[in-house]
């Protein structure tokens, strides 16, 4: 009776699992026919043909003082280090849920996390069989790669990035915050270090150096106290991959939109505090708060990074229109969510004019787009030479590309913000 009651409850979280995923599916699929009605999906296919076009002609000839040993450690860590885990979970799930608390771990987790996994390992060997054409041709790294099997390479890369997951799921138990932050900046940092190694170092030394950044990793499970599964970290996870697809969808269509958590980020709020002088700036002040404390600008300041390094990695002028262009459209886009911030019902009561509220909104996108376009064209204009070519770039490109990016960021953006429609309310 009692082996067939723990089958029941097996055969319940399976179920469960994959109903919520289905309806998870079914309410997101629908929506992306709008996305290529917009033309994006046109234009994602036309920088995809691009983007291949220019690798092609690049591994035909990689520029001898490319860094091709630094970007491969930079690329193939940002592959390897991702550990997300989709488990669907809700809010009520830790008190309907947690007297079944072992069965959901070994049978709704360890589910989870085999997908995880497996999608890790895919992603990873995606990303080097990319980077594989470019280790063995360039001269940096040639001499290193001739003498190795590039199948061997990408199973020892592929263990990495599954062990990266599941120690994802491991340093998500810890009952300390501080620790679960210690544990994962520890991780990143030795899974750098042992790709370093796999990929420039002899495989006698470097396979020797993985196994002990995993005895390390290991020793440090054992230390903080933990939650045998952590409920409310979960559960959070969750309600943000789902914030990250509507806001994406919210792009193009208009989709529910999701409660999502300000987090403090005391190194950039305090911009806000500036707009507290005078009364007729008190909704820029809101916008300017939600958006520098909100999912936003978490999004937005992860882009401006990462477009940043690919225009300073690559030195072909064309390759830095495409990326520039590219990086300001998607600026442009996210700011354009600041025209959808619902606030409390109670904003309503508030002794300001509803009036100024798309306005200031409006603002608030157009310094935060100024500030982008000017950024990713500094940082192509004081790195100059310093890119994948190794050759000067054409200076006179990046005034027409900052016009451009201004004048989409600093005026049709906002512009668009400052009109927009709402029939509901806003």
């Amino acid at each position: 009776m009692r082996n067939g009651g723990h089958e029941e409850q097996r055969r319940f979280l399976r179920s469960l699992r994959q109903s919520r995923a289905a309806a998870f599916r079914k309410e997101i699929v629908p929506h992306f026919r709008y996305v290529f009605q917009s033309g994006f999906g046109l234009f994602a296919s036309l920088i995809l043909f691009s983007a291949f076009v220019w690798y092609i002609d690049f591994i035909k000839g990689v520029p001898s003082n490319w860094p091709a040993d630094l970007v491969g450690v930079v690329v193939l860590t940002l592959a390897v280090i991702r550990a997300p885990l989709r488990t669907y979970f809700r809010s009520a799930d830790s008190v309907f849920l947690l007297p079944m608390e072992d069965r959901v771990i070994q049978t709704y987790i360890r589910t989870a996390l085999d997908k995880a996994i497996i999608a890790g390992v895919l992603r990873t060997l995606a990303i080097f069989a990319i980077f594989a054409p470019i280790y063995t041709r360039s001269p940096v790294t040639e001499d290193i790669a001739s003498g190795r099997s590039m199948i061997g390479m990408s199973v020892l890369f592929a263990f990495v990035a599954g062990c990266n997951v599941y120690s994802g799921w491991r340093e998500r138990q810890p009952a300390s915050g501080t620790w679960c932050w210690a544990l994962r900046i520890v991780r990143w940092l030795l899974t750098m270090t042992v790709v370093a190694a796999l990929l420039l170092k002899p495989l006698s030394w470097a396979i020797p150096i993985m196994l002990l950044c995993i005895a390390i990793i290991w020793l440090l499970w054992h230390i903080p106290s933990k939650h045998a599964l952590p409920w409310e970290k979960l559960v959070e996870e969750e309600a943000a991959a789902r914030r990250r697809w509507m806001s994406f969808l919210g792009w193009f269509v208009d989709v529910p939109t999701e409660i999502s958590k300000p987090a403090r980020r005391v190194w950039i709020a305090w911009i806000g505090d500036f707009l507290t002088g005078q009364h007729r700036w008190s909704w820029h002040f809101l916008y300017a708060k939600t958006f520098l404390r909100g999912e936003i600008f978490g999004a937005f300041s992860r882009w401006i990074v990462l477009s940043g390094v690919i225009i300073v990695v690559t030195g072909n002028k064309i390759a830095d229109a495409v990326i520039y262009a590219i990086a300001i459209l998607v600026v442009g886009l996210q700011l354009s969510e600041l025209r959808r911030v619902r606030f409390v019902e109670t904003a309503a009561t508030l002794p300001i004019a509803q009036e100024g509220r798309l306005v200031a909104a409006a603002a608030i996108a157009r310094s935060a787009g100024v500030a982008a376009a000017i950024l990713l064209a500094l940082a192509g204009i004081l790195t100059v030479g310093l890119g994948a070519s190794g050759a000067g770039r054409d200076m006179n490109i990046w005034f027409p590309l900052l016009a451009v990016g201004l004048l989409w960021c600093g005026w049709w953006m906002p512009r668009k913000i400052a009109k927009f429609a709402d029939d509901d309310d806003l």
